[in-house]
């Protein structure tokens, strides 16, 4: 008979050790998840591309995995004694600073939810409750410990600029530009090369931290882009007994409309349809490269084997050192005469 007492009490001890909330996991799992949640707010701070993208994800994919955890561990907490015990150290652990407070918060959240389910499931008389000691961070800033700190890049205005150089087919100056370039992040929008002679003239249309841009353009020269970009357009008409003619236009920003003054509205309206933006605002001009013409009624004007190059370039730019360009061979092509 005491045998059989003695096996009860010791799979009855091994049942509640087995069952028992583990304190020291716990106070475990809080340090894992607070560096976790601390690197992911990090590389949010530092996003800027793929690569800190990249960053941000993984941190955020290991801080769900610690907080997984808690929540098992927290799922075995039964009685009002583990839950004590689970308070005490969220309290303690909160005191610590921001991040012990922000994760504190979160676990919170969980161990509101147990204890939800845990009264649900007991007597009236019986209600568990919590008292909260974490509080929420308002900026990611708050959860950075001090080295992340220290490492964080402080945020600064990043303008658009234009850079034109002349250099050697042995690209040593634009080499060592792109190299600038790297070292300090600026990202290159669109570039250009022009032949002049046995050199070559770049223009590089890029975007930096204003401090990074002042000095370049200092060293280089060149202008800073605030929607002011202009686009000078050549259309060329004619053949061999003809003769070929020429008209050169100048596209510049209208007051008002900035749109206009941007690279992407230089693409998709004046390179996507040049002889019609060109008749559309242009006409008298540009019907003399060609000959009139009725068609089913209508009056038309005849451009033969036409050709358009555009070149894209800052507000003081030339086609010379434009930083985008292109040349489209339209053949013969209709315009509507006005």
């Amino acid at each position: 008979m005491l045998r059989k007492t003695v096996l009860i009490l010791f799979f009855s001890l091994a049942s509640i050790t087995l069952h028992a909330f583990d304190n020291s996991s716990f106070n475990e799992a809080l340090h894992e998840l607070s560096e976790n949640i601390s690197q992911a707010a990090y590389s949010l701070s530092e996003r800027a591309d793929s690569g800190e993208q990249e960053a941000f994800t993984a941190a955020a994919e290991r801080a769900d995995t610690s907080e997984k955890r808690i929540r098992d561990l927290i799922s075995s907490l039964e009685s009002p004694a583990d839950f004590s015990v689970a308070e005490k150290t969220l309290a303690d652990f909160a005191a610590a600073g921001n991040l012990n407070s922000h994760t504190v918060a979160v676990v919170e959240k969980m161990l509101k939810q147990r204890v939800a389910f845990i009264n649900a499931t007991m007597n009236a008389d019986s209600n568990i409750s919590v008292t909260a000691s974490g509080r929420s961070a308002i900026a990611p800033q708050q959860l950075l410990n001090s080295r992340q700190r220290r490492m964080i890049i402080i945020e600064v205005p990043v303008v658009e600029a234009v850079i034109s150089l002349e250099d050697t087919k042995e690209n040593r100056r634009i080499d060592n530009l792109k190299a600038i370039f790297k070292r300090h992040n600026c990202k290159v929008i669109s570039d250009n090369s022009t032949e002049k002679d046995k050199s070559l003239i770049h223009g590089i249309y890029f975007s930096g931290r204003k401090h990074v841009v002042d000095a370049l353009l200092g060293h280089f020269g060149g202008d800073v882009v605030q929607a002011d970009l202009k686009a000078i357009v050549k259309i060329t008409c004619g053949g061999f007994w003809s003769g070929k003619k020429s008209l050169e236009f100048m596209i510049a920003p209208k007051t008002g409309n900035s749109v206009m003054g941007e690279l992407s509205w230089f693409k998709s309206v004046v390179e996507k349809d040049p002889a019609r933006y060109l008749s559309e605002n242009g006409f008298n001009e540009i019907k003399t490269l060609g000959s009139v013409e009725n068609i089913a009624g209508e009056q038309k004007v005849l451009l033969k084997n036409t050709v358009a190059e555009i070149w894209v370039t800052s507000k003081n730019g030339s086609a010379r050192n434009a930083f985008y360009s292109s040349r489209s061979e339209l053949g013969d092509i209709y315009i509507n005469a006005q």
